[in-house]
């Protein structure tokens, strides 16, 4: 049966110094610590199908991440808690620091999993790598390269959320393949990066993280498991990736203003007018029991811009988003306006987050934790992520995918492979997939697209 199979596991190093401050020690953040009780890694993917791993080739690819550790040390490090200050820290002041790399091969046939739209999560997993995150230290960062006995290569990847957001990660993962491409010991990304928590300012910052910890992680150093009810359900996830081209996305943005008759809206951004697709099909495939029933979409926003420190050549690179939460009934998702309907409850709620990017910070692990029942929609990543730049030197990837997708209703998004297009995935229970396909495909047609079948096409 094909599979996968380790052949090799090493440790890139940190390479010597010196860091930017704080140093050694990487003091997490309110914002960082919110993430503590994530049960495992962010894992990605990504398929290079006309690649070839030559032994030289994989030593340049761990000389290049060594090198662009340099540029982002905390990856390097563990997660640690500190009792004695009750303080979550990442720890790179071991001489040993670095990052696993496992090196595997693997009969599974590449081209079949870049073409599938319904995704095979099994042999996705057996390519990316895994660490447990059950009690602290653990590392933060692990890679795996896979080359596939009939040709190509896959790079998988495994992030801990609470050293970065998914900004930071992008931009490391194009200074590491930059630096691959170019094949050069010299080169310096065109962005400074800045790891200092001590930027994010608020007058109680230390006892709010504090609160996330007690509230998230009440048996620190050992994390919560997981209720086997949720580890039941994502084994029963199906999911299915979608490519809106940007003709699609462009009718989408002007038919919610369209739909809206008159009302105050601008013009919806990509990201925005996706997730709300996305929610009109979901409302619409999930039929809830009452039409009044209230279903919310959660979706992340980067607040790097509403802070002072913020200069246009410098990156943060750990975690600075907050959630978004938009509320809505059913009635109004599956009602003639209901594209309008959804992009006006996710703009409101994304214009009071960036007038007030910090208010109610003390409460939002709460917020999340006691969200309502009913339909809740999880939205992750941006259509300006530009996953499919990822270049190492053998070429743009043919497909990349978030693997670590664990809830029903969960969305990731990236920018496609095409210019102006955006690759939107979706994980479903109970067998709805099919159901939210006709919904999905049979909308975006009513907004006036002939091919709606070629818009699921990778």
């Amino acid at each position: 049966m094909p599979g996968v199979r380790v052949i090799d596991m090493s440790h890139v190093l940190l390479p010597p110094g010196p860091y930017p401050p704080p140093g050694k020690i990487v003091p997490l953040s309110f914002l960082d610590a919110r993430w503590i009780h994530l049960r495992q890694p962010v894992q990605d993917l990504l398929l290079y199908p006309d690649s070839i791993l030559s032994s030289s080739s994989l030593h340049l690819f761990k000389t290049s991440l060594m090198q662009a550790l340099s540029f982002f040390h905390p990856l390097a490090g563990k997660l640690t808690y500190w009792p004695s200050t009750d303080q979550l820290v990442i720890d790179t002041s071991s001489p040993d620091c670095g990052v696993s790399v496992i090196e595997a091969d693997s009969d599974l046939d590449i081209h079949r999993l870049i073409c599938e739209e319904t995704i095979d999560i099994e042999a996705f997993k057996k390519l990316v790598p895994y660490f447990s995150i059950d009690k602290l230290p653990t590392p933060v960062f692990a890679v795996q390269i896979t080359k596939f006995v009939s040709g190509g290569v896959a790079v998988g990847t495994a992030l801990h959320h609470c050293a970065m957001d998914g900004i930071g990660f992008w931009r490391f993962m194009e200074t590491w393949a930059a630096i691959c491409r170019e094949n050069s010991v010299s080169f310096r990304p065109c962005f400074q990066t800045s790891h200092d928590r001590g930027l994010i300012l608020h007058p109680h910052k230390e006892e709010i993280a504090r609160r996330f910890m007690r509230l998230l992680a009440p048996g620190l150093p050992q994390l919560p498991q997981a209720p086997t009810p949720l580890l039941q359900e994502h084994h029963k996830l199906a999911r299915r990736t979608f490519m809106l081209d940007n003709t699609t996305i462009q009718f989408l943005k002007q038919c919610a203003g369209i739909q809206s008759d008159g009302q105050t809206i601008s013009m919806p951004s990509a990201s925005i007018a996706i997730a709300a697709h996305v929610w009109v099909s979901l409302a619409k495939t999930k039929r809830l029991p009452k039409e009044n029933d209230a279903t919310s979409l959660w979706l992340l926003v980067d607040l790097r811009a509403y802070f002072k420190y913020s200069k246009n050549n410098v990156l943060f690179t750990g975690n600075c988003i907050r959630g978004v939460q938009a509320r809505s009934t059913c009635q109004d998702l599956t009602s003639p306006k209901g594209l309008a309907n959804a992009c006006l409850a996710i703009a409101s709620a994304v214009k009071e987050v960036r007038e007030r990017p910090l208010d109610r910070v003390e409460r939002w692990a709460e917020e999340f934790k006691n969200r309502p029942a009913g339909m809740n929609v999880m939205v992750a990543g941006s259509a300006r992520w530009g996953a499919y730049e990822m270049d190492f030197g053998w070429g743009r990837p043919s497909r990349v995918e978030l693997v670590s997708m664990n809830c029903d209703g969960e969305v990731s998004m990236f920018a496609g492979k095409e210019k102006g297009s955006v690759q939107v995935t979706v994980a479903l229970a109970g067998g709805q997939m099919e159901v939210f396909a006709k919904s999905f495909l049979a909308g975006l047609a009513q907004q006036g697209q002939s091919d709606s079948h070629g818009m699921a096409r990778l």
